[in-house]
């Protein structure tokens, strides 16, 4: 499907006037599976720092494991003995480690059981808070917006805009 109108900006630029390096960096996306790799979450936790040739630094991940309400020792842990819930969230702490200005998330709780949603949701907008990070959140769950600043809801199929609304104002 190609897009019919309208633009997509970046820092008050369309961004397919900019090279994709200007704003890599600067945004992440979750998606609804976690894609993980490498054997341990500590494989996974190293990685932006890996293609960024720059060295890790422990203090980061345990900071960000203490805020996800992971403990320390799941560093080792074997990523197919993770459950649900912590697969999503040591996804978030990789795609948080340098901080990102924008975070996409793509119906990142749908396979998750409600007290693990509820966790991740609280979660989340407690860090993206305290980071002043924006979030782009797509999701299907009406309880998963209830921190949001702005909601703009799509027509089912269509893809065009139904509503939009400030929540705050």
């Amino acid at each position: 499907m190609s897009p019919t109108a309208g633009e997509i900006l970046f820092e008050g630029k369309e961004i397919n006037t900019l090279k994709p390096e200007t704003y890599r960096q600067q945004v992440s996306y979750c998606a609804q599976t976690p894609a993980l790799f490498g054997d341990t979450v500590y494989d996974n936790l190293i990685f932006p720092w890996q293609i960024r040739n720059k060295r890790p630094e422990p203090d980061a991940f345990l900071s960000d494991l203490a805020h996800f309400d992971l403990p320390e020792t799941i560093l080792k842990k074997s990523i197919n003995e993770l459950s649900g819930g912590e697969k999503q969230r040591v996804s978030l702490i990789r795609n948080l480690q340098f901080l990102p200005k924008i975070l996409l998330l793509d119906e990142i709780t749908s396979a998750l059981d409600e007290a693990n949603k509820r966790n991740v949701n609280e979660l989340i907008h407690h860090y993206v808070r305290d980071k002043n990070i924006a979030v782009l959140w797509v999701t299907h769950d009406k309880d998963e917006i209830t921190h949001a600043d702005n909601v703009i809801t799509l027509q089912p199929h269509a893809g065009e805009m139904q509503e939009a609304r400030n929540e705050r104002a």
